[in-house]
Protein backbone atom coordinates (compact mmCIF):
# COMPACT_ATOMS: atom_id res chain seq x y z
CA UNK A 1 0.00 0.00 0.00
CA UNK A 2 2.83 1.96 0.87
CA UNK A 3 3.75 1.73 -3.19
CA UNK A 4 0.64 2.34 -4.38
CA UNK A 5 0.41 5.56 -2.07
CA UNK A 6 3.74 7.22 -3.06
CA UNK A 7 2.75 6.30 -6.99
CA UNK A 8 -0.56 8.14 -7.06
CA UNK A 9 1.10 11.06 -5.07
CA UNK A 10 3.79 11.35 -8.13
CA UNK A 11 1.10 11.04 -10.49
CA UNK A 12 -0.88 13.56 -9.12
CA UNK A 13 1.99 15.79 -8.96
CA UNK A 14 2.75 15.56 -12.47
CA UNK A 15 -1.13 16.01 -13.30
CA UNK A 16 -1.33 12.35 -15.21
CA UNK A 17 -3.81 10.72 -12.81
CA UNK A 18 -6.63 9.08 -13.93
CA UNK A 19 -10.15 9.91 -12.12
CA UNK A 20 -10.46 6.92 -10.51
CA UNK A 21 -7.06 7.19 -8.80
CA UNK A 22 -7.28 10.67 -8.03
CA UNK A 23 -10.40 9.50 -5.86
CA UNK A 24 -8.50 6.43 -4.63
CA UNK A 25 -5.69 8.89 -3.96
CA UNK A 26 -8.51 11.18 -1.89
CA UNK A 27 -9.35 8.28 0.01
CA UNK A 28 -6.04 7.08 1.28
CA UNK A 29 -5.61 10.81 2.56
CA UNK A 30 -8.74 11.39 4.14
CA UNK A 31 -7.79 8.74 6.62
CA UNK A 32 -5.55 9.18 9.22
CA UNK A 33 -2.86 6.66 8.18
CA UNK A 34 -0.91 8.11 5.59
CA UNK A 35 -0.27 11.27 7.68
CA UNK A 36 3.30 9.88 8.70
CA UNK A 37 3.65 8.63 5.55
CA UNK A 38 3.31 11.63 4.14
CA UNK A 39 5.49 13.42 6.28
CA UNK A 40 8.37 10.75 5.83
CA UNK A 41 7.51 11.59 1.72
CA UNK A 42 8.27 15.08 2.34
CA UNK A 43 11.45 14.75 4.61
CA UNK A 44 13.13 12.29 2.40
CA UNK A 45 12.80 14.96 -0.78
CA UNK A 46 10.85 11.89 -2.42
CA UNK A 47 9.01 14.91 -4.31
CA UNK A 48 12.00 17.12 -5.67
CA UNK A 49 11.58 17.65 -9.44
CA UNK A 50 8.41 15.54 -9.46
CA UNK A 51 6.02 18.71 -9.49
CA UNK A 52 5.84 19.41 -13.01
CA UNK A 53 1.55 20.14 -12.70
CA UNK A 54 2.14 22.48 -10.00
CA UNK A 55 5.11 24.18 -12.21
CA UNK A 56 3.64 27.92 -11.65
CA UNK A 57 0.95 29.70 -10.05
CA UNK A 58 -2.26 29.60 -12.53
CA UNK A 59 -0.91 25.82 -13.73
CA UNK A 60 -1.54 24.67 -9.64
CA UNK A 61 -5.07 26.92 -9.38
CA UNK A 62 -5.84 25.49 -12.38
CA UNK A 63 -5.54 21.80 -11.02
CA UNK A 64 -6.88 22.58 -7.85
CA UNK A 65 -9.97 23.64 -9.36
CA UNK A 66 -10.12 20.36 -11.44
CA UNK A 67 -9.85 18.93 -7.81
CA UNK A 68 -12.80 19.91 -6.76
CA UNK A 69 -14.50 19.21 -9.66
CA UNK A 70 -13.60 15.55 -10.02
CA UNK A 71 -15.18 15.26 -6.51
CA UNK A 72 -18.53 16.29 -8.05
CA UNK A 73 -18.63 19.23 -5.93
CA UNK A 74 -20.65 22.48 -6.99
CA UNK A 75 -18.15 25.15 -6.93
CA UNK A 76 -18.49 26.50 -3.07
CA UNK A 77 -15.98 27.89 -1.10
CA UNK A 78 -12.50 26.91 -1.19
CA UNK A 79 -9.58 28.55 -0.58
CA UNK A 80 -5.71 27.42 -0.91
CA UNK A 81 -3.10 28.88 0.94
CA UNK A 82 0.13 30.87 -1.85
CA UNK A 83 2.89 28.07 -2.05
CA UNK A 84 6.40 28.52 -2.79
CA UNK A 85 6.16 25.45 -5.56
CA UNK A 86 8.82 23.11 -3.75
CA UNK A 87 7.76 19.78 -3.43
CA UNK A 88 6.91 19.98 0.41
CA UNK A 89 4.50 22.86 -1.07
CA UNK A 90 3.08 20.95 -3.53
CA UNK A 91 2.51 17.83 -0.61
CA UNK A 92 0.49 20.83 1.59
CA UNK A 93 -1.50 21.73 -1.59
CA UNK A 94 -2.51 18.12 -1.51
CA UNK A 95 -3.32 18.22 1.64
CA UNK A 96 -5.37 21.17 1.58
CA UNK A 97 -7.23 19.95 -1.62
CA UNK A 98 -8.38 17.39 0.43
CA UNK A 99 -9.53 19.42 3.57
CA UNK A 100 -11.11 21.80 1.31
CA UNK A 101 -12.96 18.93 -0.52
CA UNK A 102 -14.28 17.30 3.07
CA UNK A 103 -14.85 20.38 3.78
CA UNK A 104 -17.23 21.60 0.71
CA UNK A 105 -19.28 17.99 0.69
CA UNK A 106 -20.26 18.33 4.66
CA UNK A 107 -23.12 19.97 5.54
CA UNK A 108 -22.99 24.11 4.90
CA UNK A 109 -22.33 25.43 8.84
CA UNK A 110 -19.03 26.77 9.73
CA UNK A 111 -17.56 25.00 12.19
CA UNK A 112 -16.28 27.48 15.03
CA UNK A 113 -13.68 30.13 14.81
CA UNK A 114 -11.87 28.92 17.88
CA UNK A 115 -12.09 31.83 20.78
CA UNK A 116 -16.00 32.99 19.32
CA UNK A 117 -15.22 35.90 21.99
CA UNK A 118 -18.12 37.57 23.71
CA UNK A 119 -20.98 37.29 21.26
CA UNK A 120 -22.66 34.72 19.21
CA UNK A 121 -23.81 37.32 16.29
CA UNK A 122 -22.39 36.63 13.00
CA UNK A 123 -20.54 38.96 11.16
CA UNK A 124 -22.70 38.15 7.67
CA UNK A 125 -21.60 39.79 4.49
CA UNK A 126 -22.13 42.95 3.34
CA UNK A 127 -24.70 43.42 0.51
CA UNK A 128 -26.85 45.97 -1.79
CA UNK A 129 -27.01 49.60 -0.32
CA UNK A 130 -25.94 53.12 -0.52
CA UNK A 131 -26.37 56.41 0.03
CA UNK A 132 -27.19 58.99 -3.59
CA UNK A 133 -26.74 62.81 -2.78
CA UNK A 134 -28.61 65.23 -4.65
CA UNK A 135 -27.10 68.48 -5.96
CA UNK A 136 -29.12 70.21 -3.41
CA UNK A 137 -27.66 68.21 -0.70
CA UNK A 138 -30.98 65.94 -0.18
CA UNK A 139 -29.83 62.41 0.78
CA UNK A 140 -31.49 59.62 0.11
CA UNK A 141 -30.40 56.26 0.93
CA UNK A 142 -30.64 52.88 -1.15
CA UNK A 143 -30.93 49.09 -0.76
CA UNK A 144 -31.83 46.27 -2.11
CA UNK A 145 -35.67 45.93 -1.68
CA UNK A 146 -36.74 49.60 -2.03
CA UNK A 147 -38.21 51.02 -5.26
CA UNK A 148 -38.34 54.44 -5.94
CA UNK A 149 -38.95 56.78 -9.12
CA UNK A 150 -38.27 60.81 -9.24
CA UNK A 151 -36.91 62.96 -11.84
CA UNK A 152 -34.28 65.94 -11.98
CA UNK A 153 -35.25 68.43 -14.65
CA UNK A 154 -35.69 66.04 -17.83
CA UNK A 155 -33.96 63.12 -16.29
CA UNK A 156 -35.70 60.16 -14.94
CA UNK A 157 -34.14 58.20 -12.03
CA UNK A 158 -35.48 54.60 -11.19
CA UNK A 159 -34.04 52.63 -8.10
CA UNK A 160 -34.97 48.60 -8.12
CA UNK A 161 -33.03 45.41 -7.29
CA UNK A 162 -29.93 47.08 -5.81
CA UNK A 163 -29.14 49.35 -9.12
CA UNK A 164 -29.99 53.08 -9.90
CA UNK A 165 -30.97 54.18 -13.16
CA UNK A 166 -30.77 57.27 -15.03
CA UNK A 167 -33.06 57.93 -18.11
CA UNK A 168 -32.33 61.22 -20.16
CA UNK A 169 -35.51 61.97 -22.02
CA UNK A 170 -34.63 65.78 -23.29
CA UNK A 171 -31.60 67.85 -23.49
CA UNK A 172 -31.01 69.49 -20.30
CA UNK A 173 -29.58 73.17 -20.54
CA UNK A 174 -28.29 72.58 -17.16
CA UNK A 175 -25.73 70.69 -15.14
CA UNK A 176 -26.35 69.04 -11.28
CA UNK A 177 -23.91 66.50 -10.40
CA UNK A 178 -25.05 63.78 -7.85
CA UNK A 179 -23.15 61.51 -5.61
CA UNK A 180 -23.81 57.54 -5.00
CA UNK A 181 -21.79 56.32 -1.77
CA UNK A 182 -21.59 52.68 -0.54
CA UNK A 183 -20.57 52.29 3.06
CA UNK A 184 -18.35 49.88 4.59
CA UNK A 185 -20.38 46.25 3.71
CA UNK A 186 -22.10 47.86 0.53
CA UNK A 187 -22.41 47.62 -3.35
CA UNK A 188 -24.72 49.27 -6.04
CA UNK A 189 -25.09 49.43 -9.47
CA UNK A 190 -25.85 53.06 -11.46
CA UNK A 191 -26.87 53.31 -15.00
CA UNK A 192 -25.62 56.76 -16.27
CA UNK A 193 -27.64 58.57 -18.08
CA UNK A 194 -25.73 57.54 -21.32
CA UNK A 195 -26.16 53.71 -20.81
CA UNK A 196 -23.34 53.30 -19.17
CA UNK A 197 -23.18 50.92 -16.40
CA UNK A 198 -21.10 51.19 -13.07
CA UNK A 199 -20.63 48.37 -10.59
CA UNK A 200 -19.43 50.26 -6.67
CA UNK A 201 -17.72 48.12 -4.34
CA UNK A 202 -17.74 49.22 -0.85
CA UNK A 203 -16.76 52.16 0.67
CA UNK A 204 -16.69 53.54 -2.60
CA UNK A 205 -18.66 56.66 -4.41
CA UNK A 206 -18.84 58.34 -7.95
CA UNK A 207 -20.45 61.96 -8.40
CA UNK A 208 -21.69 62.61 -11.87
CA UNK A 209 -23.99 64.85 -14.10
CA UNK A 210 -27.41 63.91 -14.34
CA UNK A 211 -27.21 64.88 -17.63
CA UNK A 212 -24.43 64.93 -19.95
CA UNK A 213 -23.77 67.77 -22.75
CA UNK A 214 -21.31 69.32 -24.61
CA UNK A 215 -18.38 67.34 -26.26
CA UNK A 216 -17.51 64.98 -22.98
CA UNK A 217 -18.63 62.65 -20.18
CA UNK A 218 -16.89 63.01 -17.18
CA UNK A 219 -17.09 61.80 -13.61
CA UNK A 220 -14.91 61.39 -10.28
CA UNK A 221 -14.63 58.18 -8.53
CA UNK A 222 -13.30 57.08 -4.85
CA UNK A 223 -12.63 53.20 -3.55
CA UNK A 224 -13.00 50.81 -6.36
CA UNK A 225 -15.34 50.92 -9.30
CA UNK A 226 -15.85 49.03 -12.76
CA UNK A 227 -17.02 50.16 -15.64
CA UNK A 228 -18.71 49.40 -18.96
CA UNK A 229 -19.08 52.40 -20.80
CA UNK A 230 -21.26 53.45 -23.84
CA UNK A 231 -19.43 54.07 -26.74
CA UNK A 232 -19.38 57.79 -28.76
CA UNK A 233 -16.73 58.88 -30.11
CA UNK A 234 -18.18 62.66 -30.14
CA UNK A 235 -18.23 62.80 -26.53
CA UNK A 236 -15.31 60.55 -24.72
CA UNK A 237 -15.58 60.01 -21.17
CA UNK A 238 -13.62 61.13 -18.60
CA UNK A 239 -12.85 59.30 -14.95
CA UNK A 240 -11.23 61.42 -12.22
CA UNK A 241 -9.63 59.72 -9.44
CA UNK A 242 -7.18 61.83 -7.20
CA UNK A 243 -4.88 63.31 -9.30
CA UNK A 244 -5.07 61.01 -12.26
CA UNK A 245 -7.03 61.30 -15.65
CA UNK A 246 -8.67 58.03 -17.52
CA UNK A 247 -10.13 58.98 -21.32
CA UNK A 248 -12.09 56.15 -22.77
CA UNK A 249 -14.49 56.08 -25.80
CA UNK A 250 -16.08 52.96 -24.81
CA UNK A 251 -14.37 50.12 -22.62
CA UNK A 252 -14.81 47.68 -19.96
CA UNK A 253 -12.03 48.64 -17.12
CA UNK A 254 -12.01 48.56 -13.28
CA UNK A 255 -10.28 51.17 -11.13
CA UNK A 256 -9.65 49.90 -7.82
CA UNK A 257 -8.08 53.46 -5.74
CA UNK A 258 -8.51 52.44 -1.68
CA UNK A 259 -6.49 55.24 -0.28
CA UNK A 260 -5.03 51.65 2.09
CA UNK A 261 -3.98 49.93 -0.93
CA UNK A 262 -0.10 50.04 -1.69
CA UNK A 263 -0.93 51.15 -5.61
CA UNK A 264 -4.10 52.65 -7.78
CA UNK A 265 -5.02 49.79 -9.98
CA UNK A 266 -6.40 50.53 -13.53
CA UNK A 267 -7.30 47.48 -15.03
CA UNK A 268 -8.52 47.17 -18.86
CA UNK A 269 -10.78 44.22 -20.32
CA UNK A 270 -11.79 45.71 -23.40
CA UNK A 271 -11.01 48.51 -25.61
CA UNK A 272 -8.53 50.99 -24.85
CA UNK A 273 -8.00 53.74 -22.44
CA UNK A 274 -5.15 56.67 -21.94
CA UNK A 275 -4.28 57.44 -18.07
CA UNK A 276 -2.97 60.52 -17.66
CA UNK A 277 -0.83 62.32 -14.82
CA UNK A 278 1.34 65.24 -14.86
CA UNK A 279 2.04 65.13 -18.66
CA UNK A 280 2.75 61.37 -18.14
CA UNK A 281 0.48 59.31 -20.81
CA UNK A 282 -0.14 55.88 -20.94
CA UNK A 283 -2.08 53.88 -23.30
CA UNK A 284 -3.51 50.59 -21.94
CA UNK A 285 -4.44 47.53 -23.77
CA UNK A 286 -6.93 44.72 -22.94
CA UNK A 287 -5.31 42.59 -20.15
CA UNK A 288 -2.81 45.24 -18.99
CA UNK A 289 -2.85 46.87 -15.29
CA UNK A 290 -1.80 49.99 -14.99
CA UNK A 291 -0.60 50.48 -11.40
CA UNK A 292 0.44 53.97 -9.83
CA UNK A 293 3.04 53.45 -7.08
CA UNK A 294 3.14 55.93 -3.79
CA UNK A 295 6.54 57.93 -5.60
CA UNK A 296 4.20 59.06 -8.44
CA UNK A 297 5.26 56.54 -11.33
CA UNK A 298 3.70 54.22 -12.99
CA UNK A 299 3.84 50.40 -13.48
CA UNK A 300 2.32 48.42 -16.73
CA UNK A 301 2.03 44.31 -15.90
CA UNK A 302 0.85 42.56 -18.79
CA UNK A 303 -1.11 39.59 -19.30
CA UNK A 304 -2.84 40.51 -15.69
CA UNK A 305 -5.76 38.04 -14.35
CA UNK A 306 -8.77 39.98 -15.34
CA UNK A 307 -11.78 37.91 -14.25
CA UNK A 308 -9.53 38.00 -10.30
CA UNK A 309 -9.54 41.85 -10.65
CA UNK A 310 -13.29 41.89 -11.26
CA UNK A 311 -14.22 38.80 -9.31
CA UNK A 312 -15.82 41.20 -6.85
CA UNK A 313 -18.36 42.25 -9.49
CA UNK A 314 -19.28 38.97 -9.88
CA UNK A 315 -19.64 37.70 -6.29
CA UNK A 316 -16.83 36.56 -5.47
CA UNK A 317 -13.87 37.20 -3.62
CA UNK A 318 -10.99 35.80 -5.94
CA UNK A 319 -7.35 36.06 -4.00
CA UNK A 320 -3.88 35.44 -6.41
CA UNK A 321 -1.06 35.56 -4.52
CA UNK A 322 -2.24 37.97 -1.90
CA UNK A 323 -0.63 38.46 1.56
CA UNK A 324 -2.46 38.46 4.49
CA UNK A 325 -2.95 42.06 4.67
CA UNK A 326 -4.47 42.55 1.29
CA UNK A 327 -7.12 39.51 2.29
CA UNK A 328 -7.84 41.31 5.54
CA UNK A 329 -8.30 44.44 4.07
CA UNK A 330 -11.18 42.91 1.20
CA UNK A 331 -12.58 41.02 4.68
CA UNK A 332 -12.81 44.39 6.42
CA UNK A 333 -14.44 46.45 3.75
CA UNK A 334 -17.13 43.74 2.67
CA UNK A 335 -17.65 42.66 5.91
CA UNK A 336 -17.37 46.01 7.78
CA UNK A 337 -15.24 44.45 10.51
CA UNK A 338 -12.00 45.94 12.28
CA UNK A 339 -8.61 44.10 11.51
CA UNK A 340 -6.48 43.39 14.80
CA UNK A 341 -3.10 42.00 14.20
CA UNK A 342 -1.42 39.85 17.32
CA UNK A 343 1.51 39.08 15.37
CA UNK A 344 2.96 39.07 12.04
CA UNK A 345 1.95 37.29 8.96
CA UNK A 346 3.77 36.33 6.09
CA UNK A 347 1.29 33.91 4.15
CA UNK A 348 0.23 34.08 0.71
CA UNK A 349 -2.91 32.68 -0.96
CA UNK A 350 -4.42 32.31 -3.99
CA UNK A 351 -7.98 30.53 -4.18
CA UNK A 352 -12.09 31.75 -4.56
CA UNK A 353 -14.79 32.44 -2.02
CA UNK A 354 -17.72 33.61 -2.46
CA UNK A 355 -18.99 37.15 -0.84
CA UNK A 356 -22.15 35.61 0.24
CA UNK A 357 -20.83 33.75 2.82
CA UNK A 358 -20.41 34.44 6.58
CA UNK A 359 -17.19 35.58 7.67
CA UNK A 360 -16.65 32.70 9.98
CA UNK A 361 -17.14 30.21 7.16
CA UNK A 362 -14.89 32.23 5.35
CA UNK A 363 -11.86 32.61 8.46
CA UNK A 364 -12.01 28.85 8.98
CA UNK A 365 -11.61 28.03 5.48
CA UNK A 366 -8.52 30.40 6.06
CA UNK A 367 -7.31 27.99 9.23
CA UNK A 368 -7.14 25.38 7.26
CA UNK A 369 -3.52 26.34 6.08
CA UNK A 370 -2.76 25.46 9.66
CA UNK A 371 -0.63 28.44 10.44
CA UNK A 372 -3.33 31.36 10.99
CA UNK A 373 -5.91 31.60 13.45
CA UNK A 374 -8.80 34.01 13.71
CA UNK A 375 -10.58 35.14 17.08
CA UNK A 376 -13.86 37.11 16.38
CA UNK A 377 -14.86 39.39 19.23
CA UNK A 378 -17.87 41.51 18.45
CA UNK A 379 -17.07 42.90 15.23
CA UNK A 380 -13.36 42.83 15.70
CA UNK A 381 -11.56 40.10 13.86
CA UNK A 382 -8.01 38.94 15.66
CA UNK A 383 -4.99 37.80 13.86
CA UNK A 384 -2.36 35.49 15.53
CA UNK A 385 0.18 33.41 14.01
Amino acid sequence: MEFKFRALLEKYLADSISESEKAQLFQMLQSTDYESELEQIIDNGFLEGKISGLADQRRAKALFDKIVEAGQVSRKPFFSRRLRYTAAAAAILLMLSVAIYKFSTTNSTSPAIAGKGKTDEEIVPGSDKAMLTLADGTVIILDSTGTKAMRQGNTAIRQYRGQLQYLQQEPETGISYNTLTTPLGGQFRLTLPDGSKIWLNAASSITYPTAFTGNRRKVSITGEVYMEIAKNENMPFEVIVKDVEITVLGTCFNINAYEDEPSMNTTLLEGAVKVSRTNNDQLLMPGQQEQLLPDGTFKIIDDIDTASVVAWKNGMFSFNDADIPAVMRQINRWYDAEIVYKSEVSQHFMGSVPRNVPVSKLLTMLELTGRLHFKIDGRKIIVTQ
